[in-house]
């Protein structure tokens, strides 16, 4: 990776495994999948994905695409334009799914006719992450997903855009690290994750370790308890698994057994 922190080059390279879900699990937020070869570039694009909220799947190949999407269609696939034994916009049209086109070639010509050929949007490499980020949001509204911008579980409120935590309409201070671990125990609530996934999801790639993350579940359970959540802060473990976050200790909900997500002005 070369340039800024935020600036992604088209030349990035790893020796470590491609970041990829086996699924993209269940709930209203918005699923995002990211299709490109390099393995660095790839991880560090579902990263900031899921930092947005995202249920976000990253995987190498278009077979590999195909196979996740096999039971569960993307709302958006962000690919880079040339794929080993297909393309972008061939993907996007075997999926029927909204496609962001990354693309190394200079010049307006290439990006115009991506664009006629049926891009939804293209964006070139190198960029920075939060014009990516902010050309999926965009994109999202556009196709009429609509972008989640809460996740509410009893009293508890995550604004994910804002990213901001209420109790009961009090704020609750946490770090950017303890947010991003709630995001991803909230998504869904009640599922348990290990330790690994936790850090795949909120933490940045290749920093870390399981010792990482029960240092950082202990900070958040504790922030959480003394905000009024109960004992745990809602936050249970589960041994030789991971922890979760269990609805069952939360406090004055008036609907315990589910969370709701919403966008601008939806509730589901």
């Amino acid at each position: 990776m070369e340039g800024s922190a935020n600036q992604i080059t088209a030349t990035a390279t790893a020796t470590s495994p491609a970041t990829a879900l086996p699924n993209f699990g269940e709930g209203a937020l918005k699923r995002v999948l990211v299709v490109e070869p390099h393995p660095t570039l790839r991880t560090v694009l579902a990263q900031r994905l899921r930092q947005d909220g995202h249920l976000a799947a990253a995987v190498a190949t278009a077979a590999e695409a195909i196979d996740l999407c096999e039971e569960q269609t993307p709302d958006l696939i962000i690919s880079a334009e040339l794929l080993d034994q297909s393309s972008a916009l061939r993907l996007a049209a075997q999926l029927r799914t909204p496609v962001m086109v990354l693309t190394a070639r200079t010049g307006a010509e290439p990006v115009v006719a991506l664009l006629d050929a049926g891009a939804d949007d293209v964006l070139r490499k190198p960029f920075g992450l939060e014009e990516l980020a902010a050309r999926c949001r965009s994109l999202l509204r556009r196709s009429g997903s609509g972008l989640q911008e809460r996740v509410c579980v009893g009293p508890l409120e995550v604004h994910l855009l804002l990213r901001q935590v209420t109790l009961r309409d009090q704020p609750v201070e946490l770090s950017p690290r303890e947010f991003a671990l709630l995001c991803a125990l909230l998504m869904p609530p009640g599922l348990v994750r290990s330790r690994h996934e936790l850090l795949r999801m909120a933490w940045p790639p290749f920093s870390g370790g399981p010792r990482s993350v029960d240092t950082q579940v202990l900070t958040l359970r504790r922030k959480l308890e003394q905000a009024g959540l109960g004992e745990g802060g809602g936050i249970d473990t589960v041994r030789q698994q991971g922890y979760r976050f269990s609805l069952d200790t939360i406090p004055d909900s008036s609907s315990p057994a589910q969370a709701v997500a919403t966008g601008p002005s939806t509730a589901v």
